[in-house]
């Protein structure tokens, strides 16, 4: 006899079910027992609603962000949850559409504006999202809610409430950042996303946020690009989604997993395209082939660079083509780094 197990979350249909916002703390149900001594907050983010108007968001990261709070105090625990009000949520509750175009869904032109102004709207440029429904963390003394782009929202995290958004690309040559930085334990925080480099060359930059500063200034306006890393293709970056650090080396997994950017620019404003439309990838080749280890495109390629002083380390090694997201953990031990990732093969 074979038995069948039903998902609670019913096949994960619930992951995609919109939520409304709280108008206040609720207690948790607690199974077990929380120790009185916990005391503190517990933030997440997460996507939250999946349709506007008519209009679905077709993707799991598209969803608008939900941010989410857990309160311990006393061995018992609240739940509070609130949207976060960037120009992507409060434009499409507006207009009652999705606007801005989302990793999986592609916003239209406004359907009331007649031909000619949605003709020229085209020619505009790439209007990047801020929906930061990904993370949550520490500048200083703010926090912050984040995606993968240059925009970044910051939020008080004891009444969730959305204060302002911080565009990157105003303090430092970065297009985005990855929603996985690392924190030291002074605060000081790295990251990576890609640029243009030297001679409009595509290069990934590594950049530090310094922690609390004594004169209470922001410490982002302080940021500064600490390493350069090279790109193995000069219009097709690869996908960052995070990056190791150890106690001295930055380690960039550059998979083959790239992102056309003569497509984004191009057919994302005339035929309609959104992020994903603009992944390419190429597993026909592996290292085993003699062919494949001279093809940049096919294999995967691990940079290595030392985080004092910053410096490019012009080694790189070379392994068969992996997607991945995520790293697990980077150290060093015995004169060796160890890297530990989430990857799949192809």
């Amino acid at each position: 006899m074979v038995s069948r197990f039903e998902h609670p979350a019913g096949g994960y249909k619930k992951m995609f079910e919109t939520c409304e916002e709280l108008a206040e703390p609720i207690p948790a149900t607690i199974i077990g027992r929380i120790p009185s001594f916990l005391r503190g907050s517990l933030l997440r983010l997460g996507p939250g609603l999946f349709e506007v108007g008519d209009e679905p968001f077709y993707h799991l990261f598209d969803g608008q962000a939900l941010m989410h709070k857990f309160d311990f105090k006393n061995g018992q625990v609240t739940y509070y949850r609130k949207f976060v009000k960037t120009d992507a949520y409060v434009r499409a509750i507006t207009e009652k559409r999705v606007v801005i175009t989302e990793f999986g869904t592609f916003a239209y032109p406004d359907p009331c504006k007649n031909i000619f102004s949605r003709f020229f709207s085209y020619f505009k440029g790439v209007e990047v999202t801020d929906n930061c429904l990904v993370n949550v963390f520490p500048i200083g003394e703010d926090f912050y809610a984040v995606t993968e782009t240059n925009f970044i929202t910051k939020v008080n995290p004891d009444t969730l409430e959305t204060l302002k958004k911080v565009d990157i690309c105003n303090y430092v040559n970065i297009n985005g950042m990855t929603a996985h930085p690392h924190i030291e334990n002074d605060g000081t925080v790295y990251n990576i996303g890609n640029c243009m480099g030297k001679g409009a060359s595509l290069a990934y930059n590594i950049v530090k946020i310094p922690p609390t500063q004594k004169d209470k200034s922001d410490p982002i306006e302080k940021i500064k690009v600490v390493v350069q890393i090279p790109s193995a293709e000069r219009f097709k970056p690869s996908y960052v989604h995070s990056f190791g650090m150890s106690e001295n080396y930055f380690v960039f997994v550059e998979t083959p997993v790239k992102i056309n950017l003569l497509k984004f620019l191009s057919a994302w404003s005339i035929r309609g395209s959104n992020y994903m439309d603009c992944f390419e990838s190429n597993e026909d080749q592996g290292v085993g082939d003699p062919a494949a280890l001279s093809c940049l495109w096919s294999i995967t390629l691990f940079h290595i660079a030392a985080k004092e002083p910053g410096e490019y380390i012009n080694h790189k090694f070379k392994g068969a083509p992996i997607g991945m997201f995520h790293h697990i953990n980077t150290y060093e031990d015995d004169g060796f780094i160890v890297v530990d990732l989430c990857g799949w093969k192809g």
